[in-house]
């Protein structure tokens, strides 16, 4: 007898599914219409959703590895972690040592014929990844199942929004994480650089100057393939849309590369920008445009979370921190804090500005305290006193910033992004910005891609979907589960120009 078929003399179907669904599955007709709603839409041997089911079919994760190369393929905006080079690892750490010097100096090697033989010790540093979780919760309501002409394709969407979430957030985190402010996150390539190398930032202070943006990618291109560098070379530099088309319309035609040689228009001002010649390693800097660097104009990035969700029609999560309290002064001109120089320094940037802060903790951003003004003095700087709720668990905040002088007290669709740092647990937090990172402005990304062992992309395992148990709701529950994190093995070898206001900005913040 098969042992699938349910005998009503026997009390109906009496396998792992008895239990779940008594006297429901009485007949073998029953039975298949039940696993025509739970098969998977690629494996029709598979069981989709595995909740409430006992054995291996309950704990069998299905891999979504074959989507996640195709949705990689079809979307082209996320252009950087379709760079990296993937490696499956066999922990949620990983380490490796990097060759950082010889030891000696160049030229050092030269003796007598009986000299004492001199020589030195390499050094090594020890980098250690933390491998992040990233995980969407999905599902398929019951109702949804029983539609036979629709459950596949169904699922096959709803995997498809929550590998694109998991994308977006990944790439957008190779710019931009920062497990100072959460350590949910992974420190992106700017992070990185600011803890190691902070001698590899270039800042550009707001300037709109196109010949400026260039020399500074020649003087990056020069110490990437020198010692400083760690003898490679820059092969891509990835830029937000703004910066792209400035360079399109005003780089030089003398430092572009056209991939169309017999078309002598390409390298003309207004044509897009391929490539950048700077002299150094092979000479040549592929163009990148990517939707997930920041810019003033880019609204879905850069504005409160409140803004942000607007534009989607959806509404702060119940799982976000709430609003902390703000107080703002100015300091200044004299006596500053220690350290600190301000970048008010000039008539046409000091003025009366508008800040807000939001706090970041697990469940991610949080509304925004009240807009509170201050008028920094030419010189001056503004100090920030952030005071976090009572409840939650804060892990940073997020500091938003008006233009200058506004004619209108702003509302929270007026305020960019300054800065994320970090919290202080329960204690209040001062911040002083010296208009040392301005809202607004966009950064150039320049990046050794030739080399795995200078960045490429860890995981604990592949994309996959992890059964979730139905609780108080008739749906079919399951998560999408993407453990990785980006090894930047030799920060040396990259490099990230600041500060950088486009021409064609709409919000300026001056």
């Amino acid at each position: 007898m098969n042992p699938l078929t349910p005998l009503a003399s026997f009390g109906g179907y009496q396998g792992p599914l008895a239990g779940m669904f008594p006297g429901q599955l009485a007949t073998v007709d029953q039975w298949q219409q039940f696993m025509k709603a739970v098969q998977t839409a690629g494996d029709p041997h598979a069981l989709d959703f595995k909740a409430g089911l006992t054995g291996v079919p309950a704990i069998r994760p299905e891999s979504l590895e074959t989507l996640l190369r195709s949705i990689v393929v079809r979307k082209k905006e996320f252009k950087l972690f379709n760079r990296l080079k993937s490696k499956n690892t066999g922990s949620s750490i990983t380490e490796w040592a990097t060759l950082s010097g010889l030891g000696r100096d160049i030229g050092s090697s030269f003796h007598g014929e009986m000299s004492t033989i001199r020589g030195g010790i390499p050094q090594y540093n020890r980098g250690v990844l933390r491998i992040k979780y990233l995980m969407e919760r999905t599902g398929i309501s019951m109702v949804a199942a029983q539609q036979e002409t629709i459950v596949n394709d169904l699922k096959a969407q709803h995997n498809e929004a929550a590998t694109l979430s998991l994308l977006s957030t990944v790439e957008w985190g190779l710019f931009n994480g920062d497990e100072s402010v959460n350590p949910y996150e992974y420190d992106g390539i700017k992070a990185t650089l600011e803890k190691q190398r902070p001698q590899n930032i270039f800042d550009l202070n707001g300037s709109s100057d196109t010949e400026e943006l260039f020399q500074k990618i020649m003087e990056a291109s020069s110490k990437a393939v020198g010692f400083a560098g760690g003898f490679n070379r820059i092969t891509d530099a990835f830029v937000s849309n703004a910066l792209q088309l400035d360079l399109n319309n005003h780089l030089a035609p003398q430092w572009r590369v056209s991939l169309d040689r017999n078309n002598p228009v390409a390298i003309s001002y207004g044509a897009p920008v391929e490539a950048i010649k700077t002299g150094f390693g092979d000479g040549v800097v592929a163009l990148n445009q990517d939707q997930f660097i920041e810019f003033g104009d880019a609204d879905y990035l850069t504005t409160p979370i409140g803004v942000r969700l607007a534009l989607q029609d959806l509404s702060i999560p119940a799982s976000a921190p709430t609003y902390p309290t703000l107080a703002v002064t100015a300091v200044g001109p004299t006596p500053l804090p220690s350290g600190i120089v301000s970048r008010f320094n000039t008539a046409d940037r000091a003025g009366t500005y508008y800040y807000a802060v939001a706090c970041i903790g697990e469940g991610g951003e949080g509304p925004i305290s009240g807009i509170e003004a201050v008028t920094i003095p030419q010189g001056g700087i503004a100090q920030l006193t952030i005071t976090p709720p009572a409840q939650g668990s804060i892990t940073g905040y997020v500091v938003y910033r008006s233009k200058r002088n506004p004619v209108f007290f702003p509302q929270p669709s007026d305020l960019r992004k300054v800065k994320r740092i970090p919290a202080d647990g329960a204690s209040p937090v001062t911040f002083y910005d010296a208009n040392e990172d301005i809202p607004g402005t966009t950064d150039v990304y320049l990046l050794n891609l030739e080399d795995e062992a200078t960045l490429a992309w860890r995981q604990l395992m592949d994309l996959t979907t992890f059964p979730l148990y139905p609780t108080d709701q008739a749906i079919y529950p399951w998560a999408v589960l993407m453990f990785g994190a980006p090894l930047v093995g030799i920060p040396r070898s990259h490099f990230v120009v600041k500060g950088y206001l486009p021409k064609t900005a709409a919000w300026k913040p001056f």
